[in-house]
Formats: structure tokens, C-alpha cells, sequence
């Protein structure tokens, strides 16, 4: 038997197909390491590691016949006139009307626009950002990006945006949206004056930065107007219809509500079929509160107070934001007015 047969060094070789090139996460595995471990390994300069790690990474790379003809290279580089876009679910129809729009005004330009759908999913993320950069891409831009190995490296080496939703452990990137804390702030606030009641909250994932502003907004406007929420009155959900469902199935299993708020309108799409089961009228048994306005709310759900964010403009500020990145300039991003939709 050769040497290192069944061993976890021949793991990344069997793992693909045949005369399928390596790929940064096969390089990864092989070397024990994390795969922003093998990024600065094989771009000296964009941070430290160790020289065993990086020895480690170079053979690693040389016995899977590795080329990073991609990374720290490709986006600087822009040898193409094309653009990425990172969304996080394309079952949401403002997530859509963005990359629409969005596309729209980039082939106007005579440039053309490559989608990419990550399922809110940090591996799924990291493979659509080594595809996007591998073509040598202008830009990408981001529809709720998420926390991922690639994310980090990705940015830092070429030009950005990040829209709807900000990452933490990259604070830098230009950001195009609203201000969440504030409008969830405000949203709460006036519907308040309109409920005679008890009032439950369903709130996205705290992982998201939108989600975890927009819950904050509400529980603190909550206590300054003396409303009492309790404990139980507080569920989390993913930012989906049927997560909704799910947690409206677990906030009215054993008591009652006069009002939902929740993160996002999906979820309430979610609340409002588990209430519509119930036997609940929206909105004289229950009023529902979402966030965004989704575009289909005007057609479907004339039931829904929400607050509106202007998906047009998003992607009209995120590509004006990514003209100034491209000529070599800072851009700040942009904090776009919103509006409140009360039924």
C-alpha cells in the first residue's frame, strides 16, 4: 500500500471529480487549516500566520496542483465588466426586486450582473464568493451577507457593498440602507397608540445585524412607553414564511394576542395563516405589524402594516456607492429614508 493511503491527506484529492481543479477549501482540508488561514498563507501581506501554517498551506497547494488565480488578484485586477450579486434568499420578493432593479441599472451601463443565492448559509456563501472572484468580477455586492470564512478575505481585497444588512467583523464595508433601530423604534411606537391590548414579538435570527436592531428597537420603545411584553411573548424565528408559522403555532398555543410585530413581512405572512387557522380576523381579531413592504404586500396582504424601505433607491445608492469604489475612492454608504404602512 502506498504511503499516506487512507489517509485524511488523500481526502481532498478523492473528494472531487475527476480533473475538477482544486479549490481554496480543498487546500483547507488538506492542510488542517481554516480556509482565511490558507488566503494569507498564499498572499503574503494580508495577514499573519504562522511559517509552519504557511509551509503546511504551500505543500498543500503544490500536491493538489492548487492556482489561486483568484484571490487577492481577480477583484483587483477587474479584468471583466461584470458584477456579482449575494443575496441571501431569493424567496423574498424585496430581496428579488433589489437584484432586479439592480440588474437593470447595471445593464444599462453595458455591464452585466452574475446572482447568487447563499441560503443564509455561511458555506454556501463562501462557494458562491469563489466562484464570483474567480471570474474576476468588478464588485460584488451583497443582499444580507453572513458571517463566513471567505467573507473577511474577500472584502478586504476588493471593492464591496453590503446592502439591507451590516457584518460585524467587517465594519468598513460601505453599507446601503435604512436606519433599523430607529424606524422599528418609531414603527412600535405609533401603532402602539392604535392597540388595546396584549402584544407579541416575532424577531429574525440575532445572528442577522438588521434583525438584532429592529427586536432592540421594539423592546426598548416597549419599556420607555410602559408596555409589558413578557418573556414568553418573545419568539424567534428564521426569516422565512414558514418559520413564522411556526412561531405563531407557539405563541398561540395557550394564550391569545391582539397584535404581532415581527422582524420581517415573510414571517408575518407566516403569523397570518396560522391566525387565519385559528379562526382570528386580521386585523380586527389581531393586527399584524412586518418590515420591509414587500411588493407583493400591495396584492396579497392589504392587511399588513409594515414599514416601507425603498428597494428602488437601495439599488440605485449601492451602485452609485460601487462607481465611487471603483475609481479608487472612499465611499460612506448610504442611510435612506423609510416609511410607515399603517392599516
Amino acid at each position: 500500500m502506498p504511503k499516506n493511503a487512507g489517509s485524511k491527506h488523500n481526502t481532498p484529492v478523492a473528494e472531487r471529480s475527476a480533473g475538477q481543479p482544486a479549490s481554496i477549501r480543498d487546500v483547507a482540508r488538506l492542510a488542517g487549516v481554516s480556509i482565511s488561514s490558507v488566503s494569507r498563507a498564499l498572499n503574503p501581506g494580508t495577514g499573519k500566520v504562522s511559517a509552519a501554517t504557511r509551509l503546511r498551506v504551500v505543500r498543500a497547494a503544490e500536491e493538489l496542483r492548487y492556482s489561486p488565480n483568484h484571490f487577492g488578484r481577480a477583484l483587483r485586477s477587474q479584468n471583466t465588466n461584470t458584477y456579482a450579486f449575494v443575496l441571501s434568499s431569493i424567496q423574498n420578493n424585496l430581496y428579488s426586486a433589489v437584484a432586479w432593479e439592480l440588474e437593470r441599472r447595471i445593464s444599462e451601463m453595458g455591464a452585466g450582473m452574475l446572482i447568487y443565492t447563499s441560503n443564509e448559509d455561511s458555506a454556501t456563501q463562501d462557494r458562491c464568493l469563489e466562484d464570483a472572484v474567480s471570474r474576476q468580477v468588478a464588485g460584488l455586492f451583497f443582499m444580507c451577507a453572513v458571517e463566513s470564512d471567505l467573507l473577511k478575505p474577500t472584502v478586504e481585497r476588493g471593492n464591496c457593498v453590503f446592502i439591507n444588512r451590516r457584518v460585524t467583523s467587517v465594519p468598513d464595508v460601505p453599507f446601503v440602507g435604512i436606519d433599523d433601530e430607529a424606524a422599528a423604534r418609531e414603527f412600535f411606537a405609533t401603532a402602539a397608540r392604535r392597540i388595546d391590548g396584549r402584544i407579541a414579538i416575532v424577531h429574525g435570527p440575532q445572528s442577522s445585524d438588521t434583525s438584532a436592531k429592529r427586536l432592540r428597537g421594539f423592546l426598548d420603545i416597549a419599556r420607555e412607553l410602559g408596555c409589558d411584553i413578557p418573556e414568553d411573548a418573545v419568539v424567534g424565528s428564521d426569516l422565512s414564511i414558514e418559520s413564522g408559522y411556526t412561531a405563531a403555532s407557539k405563541l398561540f398555543g395557550s394564550q391569545s394576542f391582539d397584535a404581532v410585530f415581527c422582524g420581517n413581512d415573510q414571517i408575518a405572512y407566516g403569523v397570518y395563516r396560522r391566525c387565519r387557522e385559528l379562526g382570528l380576523q386580521v386585523p380586527n381579531d389581531v393586527s399584524l405589524f412586518g418590515f420591509d413592504d414587500n411588493p407583493l404586500n400591495e396584492w396579497l396582504a392589504p392587511w399588513l402594516s409594515t414599514v416601507r424601505v425603498p428597494y428602488a433607491a437601495f439599488a440605485a445608492a449601492s451602485l452609485d456607492t460601487m462607481k465611487t469604489l471603483n475609481q479608487g475612492k472612499s465611499a460612506p454608504g448610504r442611510i435612506l429614508p423609510y416609511d410607515l404602512v399603517l392599516k
